[in-house]
């Protein structure tokens, strides 16, 4: 297992608030309540509470005020990639997860690990440099249509997790929910953004198309000011995580065709997520500006 990472700050977030803005929609309002009751059980296990760090659009929404609505937890962990590793922590979570919900005032809302898979399969999973576990936690409330399948290991609605290993983390931030006292752990504000470059960086080879990631890049650049040593921070952590996935980009990655059109491939779907958009090479220009501000040479 790798060292924990340096504690950068801790933020202090009402996750109830995040949670009740999707009142209006009865389906995104529970996903957002198992979502909650799943952070919240996450911070309560052992060692993996200290272990495991949220990233990704759960991160942007609760912390930084993200609309996008995504239903998927992305996290990353310092512990080695062993078999068995995600039955062990699906075992530890399914135990927390009826006093969350107790706790958060959700007693009637029951939440279990559906199935686990890694990537790759077999042996070739401790070996990888960046492998990674799907984890699918099915909810539903207890004596409704759904209870079921759920009680069948086959629910409706889903959580959708993905766990990433080997994937070097600069510093890490505190969650705490002041609202509930709950708390987890998650990504800093560099490392959040370094990862989202990098995934852009990382599209072709993996063939991805990342939209999301300039939509974010653009609302946290706009929101955080750097200075020159903070940008020189930011460019050490990114080149980690490149290096990490043997990517070694400059000055001129970002706009290279490829990147530019993966990126914009899926633009226009943002709208389902948000309603209006705003214009695609507006976002990537102000991402691109930022990208080329950092201390290449």
């Amino acid at each position: 297992m790798s060292a924990e990472p340096e504690i950068d700050t801790t933020v202090a977030v009402e996750i109830g608030a995040w949670v009740e803005k999707a009142k209006a929609d009865p389906k995104a309002y529970q996903e957002r309540q198992a979502t909650e009751v799943f952070l919240t059980s996450l911070g309560m296990v052992k060692p993996y509470s200290h272990q495991v760090f949220l990233k990704g659009g759960i991160l942007m929404g609760v912390v930084y005020a993200s609309p996008r609505q995504t239903g998927d937890i992305d996290l990353t962990t310092i512990i080695d990639p062993q078999p068995g590793i995600a039955e062990e922590m699906g075992k530890a979570l399914e135990s927390a997860f009826p006093r969350a919900a107790a706790d958060l005032g959700y007693p009637d809302l029951m939440c279990a690990v559906q199935s686990v898979k890694y990537f790759p399969k077999g042996e070739a999973f401790p070996k990888n440099d960046g492998p990674s576990i799907k984890m699918k936690v099915g909810y539903a409330l207890r004596g409704s249509k759904q209870q079921r399948t759920f009680e069948q290991g086959m629910a409706t609605d889903v959580l959708e997790i993905d766990i990433s290993f080997r994937e070097p983390v600069g510093a890490i931030q505190i969650i705490r929910f002041k609202d509930t006292g709950g708390s987890v752990r998650a990504y800093s504000l560099f490392d959040l953004i370094a990862e989202k470059l990098r995934a852009l960086l990382q599209q072709e080879v993996r063939n991805r198309f990342r939209r999301q990631d300039i939509y974010d890049l653009d609302a946290l650049i706009g929101r955080f000011e750097m200075d020159s040593a903070e940008k020189s921070s930011l460019l050490k952590i990114l080149l980690a995580k490149c290096a990490s996935r043997k990517i070694n980009p400059d000055i001129d990655a970002l706009s290279q065709p490829e990147i530019v059109r993966r990126a914009k491939e899926e633009w226009h779907t943002l709208e389902l997520e948000i309603g209006a958009i705003p214009d695609f090479d507006e976002c990537f220009t102000r991402v691109n500006a930022f990208y080329r501000s950092l201390p290449w040479v």
